[in-house]
């Protein structure tokens, strides 16, 4: 039976989070997320978890535990396929959360996975949770006010200590949204960082919390990844929907499009996110679980 941080039991313990060190213990494939390519990919990585165990015996599933929802449309996937799809708008189906509602139309590109919700229910899940990159389309009905939000994580090989590939890269983060009614991802959006990893310890994270005073390569790294260390926060059930109280989370974080990615997943339809930006947390490293909402009137 896998346990969660939230089972931390007394507030203070839950406001700092549980702190882990070293790899997972056991790792495995999880959720319904794609576990080959059928498509011309040239490269393809599992999306893989794993379990760390706390000092207290606390086991915490990282890097998430994926929820399960209806894939996006693909507009360029080649994972799946070739690559481009032409008729992704013709493909679209809708999501219907209020039969009465809007009928609106979004672009979403995240590195490496997201989870898209509206007004609480789950429009869009990425299938394919690390590597190749893709980008997809979403069409959803609902009444307004909209609160959209969004899990998103940095996943990575080394599951316990969030880095990646032989060379134990700290890899980075970035998420990118453009919907039909306006909204699009930016500073309005709020966020906050659930997990982090590697630290050396956690004296860099300040309250909120704040990962940005954290260094990129804390000496774990260079002197021996696998041994780093790993802060967790428990995931409140109801943050995705419209009454969540995100006041104490502060305003995303927004990146260029070339500090995030270089893939053309975003980069040949750059244009169908217009004048949105890349957001994550205030640090695209050490944060590998990220939530973030933003409510439109």
């Amino acid at each position: 039976m896998i346990l969660f941080a939230p089972l931390v039991h007394s507030q203070e313990s839950v406001d700092q989070g549980l702190l882990t060190q070293g790899l997972a213990t056991e790792t495995f494939s999880c959720g319904n997320l794609a576990r080959s390519c059928s498509g011309r990919a040239r490269r393809f990585m599992e999306a893989k978890c794993g379990i760390v165990v706390a000092e207290d015996g606390t086991r915490v599933q990282v890097p998430v535990v994926p929820a399960e929802g209806p894939d996006p449309t693909d507009l360029y996937n080649d994972c799946a396929g070739s690559g481009h799809n032409p008729t992704h708008l013709e493909d679209l189906d809708v999501v219907t959360i209020d039969a009465s509602g809007d009928e609106i139309t979004g672009y979403v590109f995240g590195d490496n996975y997201y989870e898209l919700y509206v007004n609480g229910t789950i429009v869009a899940r990425d299938p394919v949770g690390f590597i190749p990159f893709n980008s997809g389309v979403v069409r959803f009905r609902a009444k307004r006010p909209l609160t959209f939000a969004v899990k998103l994580v940095d996943w990575g090989t080394h599951l316990g200590v969030g880095m990646e590939y032989d060379r134990w890269n700290v890899g980075d983060g970035g998420f990118i949204a453009r919907f039909s009614d306006g909204t699009e991802t930016g500073s309005d959006w709020k966020c906050r960082a659930y997990y982090i990893s590697p630290l050396e310890d956690r004296s860099c994270v300040q309250p909120g919390p704040d990962t940005s005073d954290c260094p990129e390569r804390p000496p774990c790294v260079g002197r021996d990844p696998a041994s780093c260390r790993a802060l967790h926060y428990p995931v409140p059930d109801d943050w995705a929907l419209p009454g969540f109280d995100d006041s104490e989370w502060h305003s995303a974080s927004t990146y260029p499009a070339s500090a995030v990615t270089n893939q053309r997943a975003y980069w040949d339809y750059a244009e169908n996110f217009g004048k949105a930006e890349f957001i994550w947390s205030h640090n695209l490293d050490q944060d590998n679980l990220v939530l973030c909402r933003a409510t439109m009137p």
